[in-house]
C-alpha cells in the first residue's frame, strides 16, 4: 500500500470522530498515545498490519495540514459563530402537548395570546400539537382547549435561546455541538427548535441554569480560541510525554 493511500485511512479514520480531528487540529493530543488507540481501526480498514511509527507520521502530517487550513476546517466557522453568539434565559414556561383533533380550538387560543404573551411557540407533529407558553397564560390555553385534550404538560420549564448570526443558518454542526455539551454534562432537553437564527431549547429550569452557565463558558472558549488561532498563527502542538 502506498503512503498517500495510508495516510488517506488514517485521516478518514481521526474525521469519524469530530472531537479527536478538532484536538489533533489544536495539538492538544499525544501523538504516540493516538496511534495506539487508532491502529486496530486503521489495520481493519488497510486489511493488513501496520507500524505504530508509521501511524504517528501519518498523524503528524495531518495535523500539520489542518493547522494549515484551520481558517477554511468546519470546525472553525462552527466556533467563529458560537463566538459570536448571545445567550438569553427566560423562566416560567409551561410546555404542553395537545391531540391532534383539538388544534382548531388551541389555534383559537393562540390567536388570542398573540402579541400579550412573553413567550408563545407552537409545533405541529403526525398526531399532536406542542405549546411552549408563558405559565401566567397557561390556565386560559386550558379552559379553551379542554383538560381531555392534553397529552402531556410540563409546568415550571425554562427557555435557553441561542441567539446567534446570520452565518449560523449555513454552518453544519451548530446544533450537534451545542446539544453535545449539553448531553456529557448530564442535561435533558425537552424540547429544541430552531427558528431562522434562533436556537431554542426548553429543559427544567434547574438544568437551564446549568446549561446557561455552560454555553457561556463553551462561548469564551471559543473566542479565546480563535484569538490564540490568529495570534500564532497555529497552535503548539505534538510535545510527547513519552
Amino acid at each position: 500500500m502506498g503512503q498517500q493511500s495510508f495516510s488517506e485511512i488514517v485521516r478518514r479514520v481521526v474525521d469519524a470522530d469530530p472531537c479527536v480531528q478538532d484536538c489533533l487540529a489544536r495539538g492538544l493530543v499525544n501523538y504516540s498515545e493516538l496511534a495506539r488507540r487508532i491502529k486496530p481501526f486503521v489495520e481493519a480498514e488497510a486489511g493488513k498490519g501496520a507500524s505504530l511509527e508509521a501511524i504517528k507520521a501519518a498523524l503528524i502530517r495531518y495535523a500539520q495540514r489542518l493547522r494549515e487550513r484551520a481558517s477554511e476546517t468546519p470546525q472553525r466557522r462552527l466556533m467563529e459563530v458560537l463566538a459570536r453568539s448571545a445567550l438569553e434565559l427566560r423562566t416560567g414556561v409551561t410546555v404542553a402537548t395537545v391531540r391532534l383533533h383539538a388544534l382548531p380550538r388551541l389555534a383559537e387560543a393562540v390567536t388570542e395570546l398573540v402579541g400579550r404573551a412573553r413567550l408563545l411557540f407552537l409545533m405541529q407533529s403526525i398526531s399532536s400539537v406542542t405549546i411552549t407558553v408563558s405559565s401566567e397564560y397557561f390556565d386560559k390555553i386550558r379552559e379553551k382547549v379542554g383538560s381531555d385534550s392534553f397529552i402531556e404538560v410540563y409546568p415550571d420549564q425554562a427557555v435557553l435561546v441561542i441567539v446567534s448570526p446570520r452565518d449560523v443558518v449555513e454552518v453544519p454542526g451548530f446544533i450537534a455541538h451545542v446539544t453535545g455539551i449539553l448531553a456529557k454534562n448530564g442535561i435533558n432537553i425537552n424540547q429544541i427548535e430552531s427558528v431562522h437564527t434562533d436556537t431554542i431549547l426548553v429543559m427544567r429550569l434547574e438544568d437551564a441554569l446549568k446549561a446557561f452557565n455552560l454555553l457561556r463558558e463553551a462561548i469564551e472558549v471559543a473566542k479565546r480560541s480563535l484569538e490564540e488561532q490568529d495570534l500564532g498563527g497555529k497552535t503548539p502542538g505534538g510535545e510527547e510525554a513519552g
